[in-house]
């Protein structure tokens, strides 16, 4: 197995902390628009371990607790969506090169709206 790419994750993830609860909402919206099958089967191509997947999704959820105040208070849904659309592509970030050209984009262009994004 590959080592995550932590420095692409980690400067990924101080830009999207940054995202107010309306930008989140537009990275929803863009995810949304792709589909859910095709973000999922982006997601599971990376083929993450257990041990894999757990500190990828204890980093996203530590770097977005902070922030979890305003993000409830936004309305329904919207600190579990900024959460799984966050993990979508911290996979793309941490494991890109599992991946293909195509499913890296559908996992991080949901966040072309607000950020730009390589």
């Amino acid at each position: 197995m590959t080592s995550p790419d932590l420095a692409s994750l980690d400067a990924f993830l101080a830009r999207v902390v940054e995202l107010s609860p309306a930008q989140f909402d537009a990275v929803r919206a863009a995810g949304r628009a792709i589909g859910p099958a095709r973000r999922i089967a982006a997601r599971k191509a990376a083929k993450l371990s257990a041990s894999e997947f757990s500190p990828l999704d204890t980093r996203v959820r530590d770097r977005l607790q902070p922030h979890s105040a305003e993000l409830m208070a936004f309305g329904d849904g919207a600190l579990a969506a900024a959460v799984a659309d966050t993990l979508f592509a911290a996979h793309a970030k941490a494991f890109g090169e599992r991946l293909s050209v195509e499913e890296r984009e559908i996992l991080l262009q949901p966040f072309a709206a607000v950020l730009e994004v390589d």
